[in-house]
């Protein structure tokens, strides 16, 4: 498979990933119910400020992963494309383990299509890593 539509898939399936969080910064009815799973029907103020503040960092950084995934397409070296498939691996790897961590806890995580698409970026990323080609 080509590295450059690993890339376009990573970067596609990231942004997919933080679209709850883009909406809930949108929507105040979807934030609460997203507050809602972790925090009760009621939150308190707290955690909706703790909560704003979260989707705004982690869908900033999904966003930046995106745009270096669109990014490295430019690329034309083989080896280089291979080794920034290993970073991106690396770097989605640690964006999908506290999902993981939550997940095999038993506490609540994101929504189970969240978890399945950050996989699929690690196991395509590894994958382009070790067999992608130009």
């Amino acid at each position: 498979m080509k590295i450059k539509i690993i890339f376009w898939i990573a970067a596609v399936a990231t942004f997919l990933q933080a679209l709850p969080l883009y909406i809930s910064m949108l929507s105040k009815e979807f934030k609460l119910m997203l507050i809602g799973d972790v925090f009760g029907e009621s939150p308190s103020s707290d955690a909706i400020v703790m909560f704003d503040q979260f989707a705004l960092v982690v869908g900033l950084l999904a966003l930046g992963f995106s745009f270096i995934c669109i990014g490295a397409t430019t690329f034309k070296d083989l080896e280089v494309l291979k080794r920034v498939s290993f970073l991106l691996f690396v770097f989605s790897g640690f964006f999908a383990l506290p999902d993981l961590i939550s997940l095999t806890q038993g506490n609540p995580t994101a929504p189970l299509p969240v978890i399945i698409l950050g996989l699929t970026n690690m196991v395509l990323l590894y994958f382009g890593h070790k067999k992608g080609v130009v």
